[in-house]
């Protein structure tokens, strides 16, 4: 067919590219725990369903570029954003966990995650966070994606599951830690947030930090 060689050829290259993402890190207890929290899920369901975010991959995102090519390109997503955090940076964020639960109804789980809230923010306030997504967002935009329509839910992802699932409410709500003095129970400050490459390798995506953005008002 003519022209199948190049599209090909394209296709292959736009899958060997780096996909880019805008997030925050979270602290190394509360991976751990989050962790130990995804392998007693894992433990509900049959072998091999579940597939667990390795400990070093677990973060909260903010937003999703896509592959690297054309205007999805780190540069000028990285320029972009301390243009805008430069007139609307919100400052540091104060963090913690909230309820587990997932993405396609406990009768046909899809994803499994953890809810993130801020510390001391009556509900329906907007906060920190939000606004941070939404400069995130702006730059999205800015850069020629579409919008991103899904609500935003700050969220952690702990796995995905191969087949969707019947998961009970009880079963996520025990994989918390019920220390009182665990990670989980713990506000935890954010003062910077990063531009991340997603590389596609044979165990799994493997995560690289581009750059660094400041949170911390000058």
């Amino acid at each position: 067919m003519p022209g199948s060689g190049p599209v090909r050829r394209e296709r292959e290259a736009a899958a060997r590219a780096p996909r880019l993402f805008a997030a925050v890190p979270l602290p190394g207890p509360l991976r751990r725990e989050l962790f130990a929290a995804s392998g007693a899920i894992a433990r509900l369901l049959p072998a091999s369903v579940f597939r667990r975010v390795p400990p070093g991959n677990l973060h909260l995102t903010l937003r999703f570029f896509g592959p690297e090519g054309g205007p999805v390109e780190r540069g000028r997503i990285a320029a972009r954003l301390r243009e805008r955090l430069e007139t609307g940076c919100p400052g540091p964020l104060s963090l913690k966990t909230a309820e587990v639960s997932a993405f396609g109804s406990l009768r046909r789980a899809r994803i499994v995650w953890v809810g993130l809230v801020e510390d001391g923010v009556p509900e329906g306030e907007p906060g920190r966070l939000l606004p941070l997504q939404r400069e995130v967002e702006t730059v999205a935009r800015d850069l020629g994606l579409a919008p991103e329509t899904r609500l935003f839910v700050p969220h952690v992802t702990l796995g995905r599951l191969r087949v969707p699932s019947r998961l009970a409410a009880g079963d996520l709500s025990a994989a918390r830690s019920p220390a009182p003095d665990a990670a989980w129970s713990s506000a935890f400050t954010v003062r910077e947030f990063g531009l991340f490459a997603s590389f596609l390798g044979p165990g799994g995506p493997v995560y690289e930090r581009l750059e660094r953005f400041s949170l911390t008002r000058d």
